[in-house]
C-alpha cells in the first residue's frame, strides 16, 4: 500500500515531513469505520518498512506531552506484549538504537513496578503518579528523555524512506 506522490513534493518535503506524509494515509484509514478484518488487511498490505514506521506511530501518536499520557499508554503497550514488541522492532529496524535504549530503560522500571509475575501486568492509572513522588518524578525524566529524542527518530525515519522510497512511495509524475 504504497503513497502516491509527486517525485517534485517528496524531494521539498524535510525528512520529519516525509515521515509524516508517509503515514498519515494509513493512519487515516485504520481510523476509519473499518472492521478488524479489514484493518488485518489493510496492515498486511504494508511494505516491512511502512510496518516499522507504523508500529512507532502507534507509540509516538498517543503520547501527546504529559506525563500521564506516557505512563498509561506505554504501561498499556507493555500490557500487550505484541504490540509492544512491534513499537521496539520497528525501532530496530531504522537502527534507532537511543529511543530503542530509552524504551528498554522505561519497560525494565515499569516492570518492576507494575509485573504482577505470572498474572500479567497492573493497570496504570494517573492517580499512581499523584500517589507515588518517585514513579512521578521517573516518569517525568523518561517522559522529558522521550520528547527530546522523538524529534530526531522521526528525521531518522524520514531519511530512510528518502534513501529507499520504493518502500514507502509510488511516484505519481504523470502530466
Amino acid at each position: 500500500m504504497l503513497v502516491m506522490m509527486k517525485r517534485k513534493v517528496f524531494d521539498s518535503l524535510d525528512d520529519a515531513a516525509l515521515e509524516s506524509a508517509c503515514v498519515e494515509p494509513t493512519l487515516q484509514r485504520l481510523h476509519s469505520r473499518i472492521s478488524p478484518a479489514v484493518k488485518s488487511q489493510v496492515l498486511a498490505q504494508l511494505t516491512d518498512g511502512q510496518k516499522a514506521q507504523f508500529m512507532f506511530r502507534v507509540l509516538y501518536a498517543h503520547l501527546g506531552n504529559s506525563v500521564v499520557d506516557f505512563y498509561c499508554w506505554v504501561s498499556y503497550l507493555l500490557a500487550e506484549a505484541r504490540t509492544w514488541s512491534g513499537v521496539k522492532g520497528g525501532l530496530r529496524y531504522f537502527g534507532d538504537d537511543a529511543m530503542l535504549r530509552l524504551l528498554e530503560e522505561t519497560e525494565s522500571f515499569l516492570e518492576v513496578r507494575n509485573r504482577q509475575g505470572d498474572a500479567g501486568w497492573r493497570d496504570a492509572f494517573p492517580q499512581d503518579l499523584d500517589d507515588d513522588a518517585e514513579l512521578l518524578a521517573s516518569v517525568s525524566r523518561l517522559n522529558a528523555t522521550f520528547h527530546e529524542i522523538a524529534p530526531a527518530t522521526l528525521r531518522l525515519i524520514g531519511r530512510y524512506i528518502r534513501n529507499n522510497p520504493g518502500e514507502f512511495v509510488q511516484f505519481d509524475d504523470a502530466p
